[in-house]
């Protein structure tokens, strides 16, 4: 089996709705302070690059956590319009095949949890990715 890019705890999701600040509190102890979790202001535009040294905590205007926090990369903006066979063998790929890319047809019902090992790639007819995918 291959070592996975960013060891360790992955996500997160249990700070939804929680404080930013102990949040990120959390984030550093659990990761035994080998990374620095940045508090980002929703709406806030980032570069989307792959660090496993860094958790972005994305909170509200309250300072409230909005997204789960992913360690290292969790969405592949530049994979849109790309073809989707394409763009999921890129995902796997770049995580160190440690997630799964599932391409699903755009429109069709899914259960809304969250997968930290899943990246949906949503395509329409022709096989194209129409929305970014993201990790969960």
């Amino acid at each position: 089996m291959t070592e996975p890019l960013c060891p360790g705890k992955a996500a997160w999701p249990e700070l939804l709705g929680a404080d930013g600040k102990i949040a990120a509190a959390t984030i550093e102890r659990e990761k035994n302070y080998r990374v620095k979790a940045v508090i980002v202001l929703i709406g806030t535009i980032v570069i989307e690059d792959f660090v496993c040294t860094r958790v972005r905590v994305w909170v509200d205007k309250r300072g409230i956590v909005v997204k789960v926090p992913v360690a290292g990369k969790a969405a592949w903006p530049e994979l849109l319009g790309a073809d989707g066979k394409i763009a999921a063998a890129t995902i796997e790929r770049e995580k160190n095949y440690r997630v799964k890319a599932v391409i699903v047809l755009i429109g069709t019902i899914v259960i809304e949890d969250f997968v930290c090992t899943r990246v949906r790639v949503w395509v329409d007819k022709r096989g194209i990715v129409v929305k970014v995918p993201v990790a969960g």
